[in-house]
């Protein structure tokens, strides 16, 4: 009987048909540790940035005159953001949010690359979690290059690790459900939609802002 009843609370943990090795081979780019490591190392990278915005924000309350470090041309202006309706969506500085959910992505990175059973639900949970975080980056990218008008270099880096741990963590998650042609073929591809999102967002503020970078070139340059 407590045989049965250990089989049955493993199989909930586990991701039924499809085991934990089906997700990505042993050490290979799909498999737990790795994703847990690419979680915890964005987290990190999303946490510092957060952090930074975060007492850029309380500086500027206390001091309207405050420059943050990042402030540093007419095209990278964190002050400007920050300060931007955009930059509070929900009544309260964005990078609280940052704060609270990169935390939560950067427990369940370690976890994972520990070595912990995380059942399948709370993985669908974490994807669930990181498409609101990615939808939020493409919508804060669009506000911040044609409605704010500037770059913050912060925000920057969050965008920079959203896409792959959003990706990779979805490709992840569905191998422990099934191992079907169709998930091969996006395995199989898997660069390719990040490296487009990154194309696609660079080659959008190349030609949004060519104008401002030669202008702020030649300032900075000639004064």
């Amino acid at each position: 009987m407590a045989t049965a009843a250990s089989e049955d609370a493993s199989t909930d943990a586990a991701p039924g048909p499809v085991r934990d090795e089906a997700a990505g081979a042993p050490g290979g780019i799909f498999s737990q540790r790795t994703i847990g490591i690419l979680l915890a190392i964005g987290s990190i990278a999303g946490l510092v940035a957060a952090f930074e915005l975060t007492m850029d924000k309380i500086r500027i309350l206390e001091n309207p005159d405050y420059i943050p470090a990042c402030n540093f041309s007419i095209l990278m202006s964190c002050k400007s953001v920050i300060e931007s309706e955009q930059g509070q969506a929900f009544g309260f500085p964005n990078p609280i949010v940052g704060l609270v959910g990169f935390g939560i992505t950067l427990a369940l990175g370690v976890a994972l690359a520990a070595g912990a059973r995380i059942p399948r639900w709370y993985m669908v949970g974490a994807v669930l979690g990181l498409t609101f975080g990615i939808g939020w980056v493409q919508w804060f990218a669009y506000q911040t290059i044609f409605n704010i008008g500037v770059l913050c270099p912060w925000c920057m880096v969050v965008w920079t690790v959203m896409a792959p741990m959003w990706w990779y963590t979805l490709l992840h998650t569905i191998g422990r459900f099934t191992t079907a042609a169709w998930v091969r073929t996006l395995r199989a591809w898997h660069l390719i939609p990040v490296v487009l999102w990154y194309l696609l967002v660079i080659g959008t503020i190349l030609v949004h802002f060519w104008d401002v970078y030669w202008a702020d070139f030649f300032v900075r340059t000639f004064g």
